[in-house]
């Protein structure tokens, strides 16, 4: 009897453990379709990944400074007919950057001064999804929710919107998006960006230059963000941080990204 409860208590100690590789050792490969919020998003995020035990990721970027969906998806037609057009880094089609590598997620975006306009999202996103969907069907495709602008930004009196209706609308885009997919997941930097400005409004998450873009806070956060929809891992065990950065506000922006994703 003593000898089947060892064998018993043995067996269940490997799955145990088998179970705790397959969590604690995993590479994300992702490609993103966007423009500079991609790039911020993601401008940290292999330090952040590479700082928790058994985490990597592999970043490839689609992005190009102020694309939106409409364009990618022009360009997208525009490559098909012309094969020596290379909009991305100047040498690739997006095709040629679906292609070079398995990716496990491809992420969509709209630029940030049409995410709050319902009306430039469709049928852009639909044909850019469709093309992922073809030429890298191994993929997850997943939504970057950008975030809204500094409230001091001064591209919002010309928008005539505050930074809360920017917010707002945009929230209601990116959700009528997901849903439009039966839920497609979503990187949520904008709720982010609005819980952490509502929690601790002394930490400023945007560039001082154009107050649209972030800064160190906000990349950081993002990055957070970013990580723990990715990798199902909490935020607040990310153990990297800018050298720069505060022990405490680099604490505060983990838990807003940890509460944001529900981990």
């Amino acid at each position: 009897m003593r000898k089947v409860l060892l064998v018993v208590m043995l067996v269940v100690a490997f799955c145990v453990s088998s179970l705790v590789a397959e969590e604690t050792n995993k590479t994300v490969k992702l490609l993103t379709i966007g423009n500079s919020f991609a790039d911020n998003a993601c401008s940290m995020l292999g330090n952040i990944t590479r700082s928790v035990p058994g985490c990597d990721i592999q970043i490839k970027k689609a992005n190009i400074g102020g694309c939106y969906l409409e364009k990618h998806a022009q360009l997208i037609k525009a490559c098909e007919e012309n094969p020596e057009l290379k909009p991305y880094y100047k040498k690739y089609t997006l095709k040629q950057l679906l292609k070079t590598n398995d990716w496990d997620v491809v992420t969509i975006q709209q630029v940030s001064h049409k995410s709050y306009k319902p009306e430039t999202y469709q049928p852009y996103a639909d044909e850019i999804v469709a093309y992922v969907n073809t030429n890298a069907p191994q993929a997850e495709v997943v939504i970057h929710q950008t975030w809204a602008y500094a409230p001091d930004c001064n591209r919002l009196p010309g928008f005539g919107i505050s930074r809360d209706q920017m917010h707002e609308g945009l929230t209601k885009c990116y959700k009528k998006l997901s849903d439009h997919y039966k839920g497609m997941r979503m990187l949520p930097s904008g709720s982010a960006f609005y819980a952490s400005y509502a929690e601790n409004p002394d930490i400023d998450l945007w560039n001082p230059n154009d107050r649209f873009h972030a800064n160190q806070n906000g990349c950081y956060l993002a990055g957070c963000v970013w990580f723990g929809e990715l990798f199902g891992i909490s935020p607040e065990k990310v153990a990297w941080k800018p050298g720069s950065m505060s022990e405490e506000n680099a604490a505060k922006l983990r838990k807003i990204a940890a509460k944001v994703i529900g981990k």
